[in-house]
């Protein structure tokens, strides 16, 4: 049965993904700026291989996008540490998370992965030369694990957690990801309920053990290092109270602003720093415009620190990869994705001890669940139950510290699925 899954992929699916991406690319800068970062791949590679030492074992990390490499950051610190002598390469499928890499230091080499065709997947082995391959949640490309077992090379699947059980209502697609899983050799989940549904539906002819998430470590190590982004906002914050809106997709945002034009035409006053989830130039001016609007002034992030810094009641921030720490300046948390495509990471202000909100669509997020369950994790289906929460946390200081602490100890339970990972890839190095 898997040869026939094999063949079907390669014949059909791998020639309707090549095409699809060479036809997005006509449209799509990301895409395109994926293609062509993969044009010199294999060369720039043996460069860079060429340059790791031989004697220890040598980890290759896949991430798919920028929240699955903070996923995987704690555990590459972590084989750094107790493999002194080994390796560890990091690949990349999304352009964006390749390109905000680049002055990561903790890892030996940073790389695209090749398209999926067995030749890709065959040369991309060759050169890397692995020892075990860790998959980092569920960015599974059939052909590269196909030649893991072909190559005979550990494969290990990490932060593994259940799909939507809807995912399997086809027979075809349960089938094909049976052969896919079952080249790990051991799969690592995130709880004992996505060990069932492994077990249940028969994912993985390896070891299936609960080891947790690494997502709550690297959060609790980006929460003891906020404070250093964000001391120099505390005096534009000054003495007003502080939402963080994170991750925002224009779908939230129209939530957002009829909630705080409400606040602010009743006369409330709050501080908002909003951090879109792409913050690109139209976005941005979009997010201004809007804001105009119902009357409310704004700021950029990219200003502070000049005279062009004006008093305003929303700092928009328009850098990546500070949202982890800007979290540290709010008494309460917005998480965006749940009015759009799906909520995005709700532990970043868990850890650092914050009330969090989000919209609707939280069931692609466990720890959502998990918050909602504990009491420190509040859904809201539209505006005016999100300007009624916001005005009741305005009123209830104690109440917001006291469940902002229940949330920062939830993290703190379920931390140690680095030393748990770590513990598991030794046992399989030296027994390779």
């Amino acid at each position: 049965m898997d040869s026939f899954w094999r063949y079907l992929y390669n014949i059909i699916g791998v020639p309707f993904l090549y095409a699809g991406f060479s036809l997005a690319a006509l449209a799509n800068a990301k895409v395109r700026r994926g293609i062509e970062g993969r044009k010199n791949l294999f060369s720039n590679l043996e460069r860079e291989m060429s340059r790791l030492p031989k004697k220890g074992p040598r980890f290759w990390i896949h991430s798919s996008s920028m929240g699955e490499f903070e996923q995987a950051k704690p555990l590459v610190k972590e084989l750094k540490r107790k493999f002194p002598d080994g390796s560890v390469v990091v690949s990349f499928f999304s352009p964006s998370a390749f390109d905000h890499v680049q002055g990561y230091k903790e890892a030996d080499c940073l790389c695209y992965l090749p398209f999926d065709s067995i030749r890709g997947a065959e040369q991309f082995l060759s050169v890397v030369q692995p020892d075990v391959a860790i998959v980092v949640r569920h960015d599974l490309w059939p052909n590269h694990l196909w030649q893991l077992k072909k190559h005979n090379i550990p494969a290990v699947l990490i932060n593994c957690s259940a799909h939507p059980v809807s995912y399997y209502k086809f027979f075809s697609l349960l089938q094909f990801d049976r052969s896919v899983y079952s080249v790990f050799d051991l799969i690592l989940t995130v709880s004992q309920e996505a060990k069932i549904f492994c077990r249940k539906y028969n994912l993985g002819k390896g070891r299936i053990e609960v080891v947790g998430d690494t997502r709550y470590d690297q959060v609790v190590a980006r929460a003891k290092q906020a404070e250093e982004i964000v001391s120099p906002l505390r005096k534009l914050k000054g003495n007003r109270k502080c939402f963080v809106l994170g991750s925002t997709w224009p779908s939230d945002e129209e939530v957002l602003f009829e909630a705080l034009s409400k606040l602010y035409s009743n006369g409330i006053e709050v501080w908002i720093v909003l951090v879109p989830h792409e913050p690109t130039e139209e976005h941005l001016f979009q997010i201004e415009q809007q804001l105009s609007k119902i009357g409310v002034r704004s700021n950029r992030f990219s200003k502070v620190g000049t005279n062009k810094v004006e008093s305003s009641e929303v700092l928009i921030v328009d850098k990546v990869g500070i949202l982890a720490s800007l979290y540290a300046l709010g008494e309460v948390s917005f998480v965006g994705g749940g009015f759009g495509p799906g909520v995005h990471s709700v532990l970043e202000p868990a850890a650092l001890g914050k009330v969090v909100i989000f919209g609707p669509k939280h069931k692609n997020s466990y720890e959502a669940g998990l918050l909602k369950k504990r009491g420190v994790g509040f859904v809201v289906n539209n505006s005016d139950e999100l300007y009624n929460l916001f005005s009741s946390f305005l009123k209830d200081q104690k109440f917001v510290d006291e469940k902002g602490k229940m949330a920062a100890r939830f993290v703190q339970e379920n931390l140690g699925a680095t030393e748990r990972i770590v513990s598991c890839l030794k046992n399989m190095v030296h027994s390779s």
